[in-house]
């Protein structure tokens, strides 16, 4: 049977037949998550397909994540001998940080050559976008923009830009469908909805009642529109709207 899942399962066998293939002339492997949920969108299997090759964790849009969970996040990386920042990829200084980070975890390595991985729909295209300074990279709020490698070269540093593909243990979290990683059943809805009011994933549908109430989602009989009041969790909470908002954090002893 053809399919979503065919073309993804292909990627991913090609973003890691990639990886092994040219990982002896890499630099380093620049691995972007989101900063709200940094280990739920960690890639599947890198760290086989990269073997001893240095990477720079890359936690992105930390703006829309909760401060104190971010630097949690950062401190408990570097416990486990994982380099990482926390970052905007639309900040104008991501360049500078980014660039500065991946100095640090080449180390020897003499190459400037840099692959660039993650999950779909975690702004990656929109980093490089400001690592090589121009509109090279398409980019999209939507899953599979990158359908294929892309080496670009931009002030002598090369980087090798991946699809983003998952796996299907991967699909079945919710941090994934709450961020737009993959898609959603509608009966799934309200209960994601509920997931990202509360705490660390742990809300009820009390709490979708309430936002909706707030907003003025009502139906003719006064009724809560529950469906609507979720629907617009999910944007709002995508969009930044609700604030800063963390959905996991680190675990206590590394």
């Amino acid at each position: 049977m053809g399919g979503a899942s065919d073309w993804r399962a292909g990627h991913m066998g090609h973003a890691a037949s990639t990886l092994k293939r040219l990982k002896p002339y890499l630099g380093a492997v620049l691995e972007v998550v989101d900063a709200r949920a940094p280990a739920a969108t960690r890639y599947p299997g890198l760290a086989a397909w990269v073997g001893t090759c240095p990477r720079l964790l890359v936690m992105n849009k930390a703006d829309v994540a909760a401060a104190p969970v971010t630097e949690a996040w950062r401190q408990y990386w570097q416990s486990v001998g994982q380099p990482a920042v926390a970052v905007t990829a639309t900040d104008p200084g991501v360049r500078r940080q980014v660039l500065a980070g991946l100095e640090a975890v080449r180390r020897t390595a003499k190459t400037r050559r840099v692959a660039v991985i993650g999950l779909p729909n975690l702004g990656k295209s929109t980093l490089l976008n400001r690592m090589v300074g121009r509109h090279r990279l398409r980019t999209g709020n939507r899953p599979g923009v990158t359908r294929g490698p892309q080496w670009v070269l931009a002030d002598g540093w090369e980087w090798l830009d991946l699809p983003g593909v998952l796996t299907h243990a991967q699909g079945r979290d919710w941090r994934q469908k709450a961020l737009g990683t993959v898609g959603y059943a509608p009966e799934e809805l309200e209960e994601l909805a509920a997931q990202i009011l509360g705490d660390q994933g742990s809300g009820t549908q009390a709490l979708v009642d309430e936002y909706g109430r707030a907003r003025g989602f009502l139906t003719r009989g006064g009724a809560v529109d529950r469906h609507r009041a979720a629907a617009a969790v999910l944007v709002d909470f995508q969009r930044g709207v609700l604030g800063r908002r963390s959905l996991e954090r680190p675990p206590s002893n590394p």
